[in-house]
């Protein structure tokens, strides 16, 4: 807890690789997998490959979209606070607008479509945001190099970018996204209802 907030709790991986499947997306991953319970974001580097059976986003699996990509930075986000779909896709497009801020400060000019982040018109990240029936749910992934991407992708990574160091990466915009958390949370709480 911190100034009376509860906050989220940050856990950056750099032991070990771990791979994206699509599993991460459902509840209680990093309590199961970590032992981190409530609002949490835990940051990885690994393979994506996300199964059929795993994906969440119907439009793609209405057109057979291969997830995929030889290595990325993720992001698996859960928040326990109200679980709704509107408020999923609206933290979802908050987090990649950070990320882009935070690509800025290493000179990279980002833009975000959606919720996805482009550079130089290719495309750098995915993410999907959904519910459970207990929290808010999200991954976002980002190339650290365009490699193993599907065909018909125009994708780049970040070290087309110029960013090398991809454990400070990982921690500074994991530190990123859960300060920007923790103020909309503790925003949420000083402010009145309008009577």
């Amino acid at each position: 807890m911190k100034d009376g907030v509860i906050a989220m709790e940050l856990l950056v991986v750099k032991d070990k690789r771990i791979d994206y499947d699509g599993s991460a997306i459902g509840s209680h991953w990093a309590y199961r997998n970590f032992g981190i319970l409530g609002n949490s974001l835990v940051v990885f580097r690994g393979k994506c490959d996300v199964k059929v059976e795993e994906m969440i986003d119907i439009e793609d699996l209405r057109e057979s979209k291969e997830i995929k990509s030889d290595d990325m930075v993720h992001y698996i986000i859960e928040v326990f606070d109200f679980p709704n779909v509107l408020l999923a896709s609206t933290l979802q497009k908050l987090f990649i607008a950070r990320l882009c801020e935070v690509l800025a400060e290493y000179g990279v000019k980002a833009s975000r479509k959606g919720d996805d982040i482009y550079v130089n018109g290719k495309k750098l990240s995915i993410s999907i945001a959904t519910v459970s029936p207990v929290s808010v749910k999200m991954h976002i992934g980002i190339n650290v190099e365009a490699k193993g991407i599907p065909k018909g992708v125009e994708a780049i990574g970040l070290k087309e970018l110029g960013v090398t160091d991809v454990e400070g990466f990982m921690e500074k915009t994991g530190e990123a996204l859960v300060a920007e958390f923790n103020k909309v949370k503790k925003d949420s709480l000083k402010v009145r209802w309008a009577q």
